[in-house]
């Protein structure tokens, strides 16, 4: 590969891998349509447990479920968060491309494996409440999205100068 082409394509990586800003990261790892937003935060099931009426059994359940998911969920972040350190040191070093695609693909790989815990957490927690009571939890998280896309600014339309 010619010198130039590669400069410009680290220089490109480099820009891709940069720090972002809060509010950006924050809308890459809660996407609007990602498996994040399939389902309810567990959390917030436990928080609402009286106005779903959760059972005692289905309390212990859920509970269960969130201890057994919470280590592995932060082994899983914790090996991302390196990988992601590994990956933006290389494309800062003088590696090799194929280094980098390798340490690329790895983040990649542990971005799915998250995301498929998330997604059998879900389904699992599903599989503890009543239709009744996921129609409820559907209901109230759509009307608390609508009440915080109602508290944000409308974005202004840049003004010519």
């Amino acid at each position: 590969m010619k010198p130039l082409p590669l400069a410009l394509t680290a220089l490109l990586t480099l820009t891709l891998l940069l720090p972002m800003p809060a509010a950006a990261q924050q809308r890459h790892h809660q996407p609007e349509g990602g498996v994040e937003r399939l389902f309810p935060n567990p959390r917030r099931i436990i928080e609402l447990r009286d106005e779903l009426g959760l059972s005692p059994d289905q309390q212990t359940q859920i509970r269960t479920l969130l201890q057994e998911s919470r280590s592995t969920h932060q082994a899983r972040r914790q090996a991302l968060q390196q990988a992601r350190a590994s990956l933006r040191e290389q494309v800062q070093s003088q590696a090799n491309a194929n280094a980098i695609r390798q340490a690329f693909n790895q983040v990649l790989e542990l971005e799915n494996e998250l995301k498929r815990q998330r997604l059998e957490l879900g389904l699992s927690l599903r599989q503890i409440l009543t239709p009744e009571q996921r129609a409820q939890l559907i209901e109230h998280t759509t009307e608390q999205r609508q009440q915080r896309r109602g508290k944000r600014r409308p974005r202004q339309a840049p003004t010519a100068n």
